[in-house]
């Protein structure tokens, strides 16, 4: 079976209820207004449709400003821009599926993880056999997108053995990867699990193989380091969210269990 990810749990919980609650609003960029920096080729995360600004993470941020008496501002940019533009505190906070590291932490500040995923691969069931493994990726390309944790797990895979080649595909453009798997011109596409499995789900014969291991990927909503009152003010939202089940409705509504 499957790992497909972890959510705040208890010890979350704990972390995130002593955050104290400030007596003063939040500081934002602009008062009232919650800028929050992503990019929306990300399903199921944010993206578009039918012209409309959707996803996982919208209605999480949404709901989060609601509860800091904060209008929601998206402001649409690129994931290859958005880690420094964050820096330069162009948005009060980031968000887009963003795997905290190491390296992250030390030029932003970061919430609790308010999930904890996978890196999954999927390949084509039309070529691959239902008995394969990742043990099978030997000799495969597996596609990645550029700049991501996904890139840095392929490369290590790449460097053991474990598969063949790495494709690098930009940011936005996971489609040219779906479909260079579907041709047949790579073997998989390697993605945290709610992209990856929205990816299997809306392409036919598209399935899920295994997922990386020992590779967990906490994601989390990202801070100026000067704004630790802000963050504060988030991690506690996220723990009274977890606490009233409110989080949990926007798991199943996005079918992320």
């Amino acid at each position: 079976m499957l790992r497909r990810r972890g959510f705040i749990g208890q010890s979350g919980v704990a972390m995130l209820a002593s955050a104290a609650r400030a007596d003063q609003p939040p500081r934002t960029l602009k008062p009232g207004v919650l800028r929050i920096g992503t990019y929306f080729v990300n399903p199921p995360f944010e993206f578009v449709s039918n012209h409309k600004r959707v996803g996982f993470e919208v209605d999480l941020m949404r709901e989060i400003s609601l509860r800091l008496d904060l209008r929601a501002n998206f402001i649409d940019t690129r994931w290859q821009l958005l880690l420094n533009e964050m820096q330069q505190s162009r948005y009060d906070c980031a968000i887009g599926g963003i795997t905290i590291t190491p390296r992250r932490q030390q030029i932003l500040g970061w919430s609790v993880p308010y999930m904890t995923t996978t890196l999954s691969l999927v390949v084509d069931g039309r070529r691959t056999p239902a008995t394969a493994t990742l043990a099978d990726l030997k000799m495969a390309t597996v596609g990645v997108q550029a700049a991501t944790t996904d890139y840095d797990a392929a490369v290590a895979m790449k460097r053991s053995g474990r598969i063949g080649k790495v494709a690098v595909y930009p940011f936005a453009r996971i489609a040219d990867a779906i479909s260079d798997l579907v041709a047949g011109r790579i073997g998989a596409v390697m993605k945290v699990y709610p992209v990856a499995s929205w990816l299997a789900r809306t392409t036919p014969g598209l399935r899920i193989l295994g997922q990386v291991p020992d590779d967990p990927q906490p994601l989390g909503i990202g801070f100026n380091l000067k704004n630790a009152q802000l963050l504060a003010a988030v991690n506690h939202v996220l723990g009274d969210m977890r606490a009233d089940g409110s989080y949990d409705g926007l798991v199943r509504r996005w079918h992320l269990a």
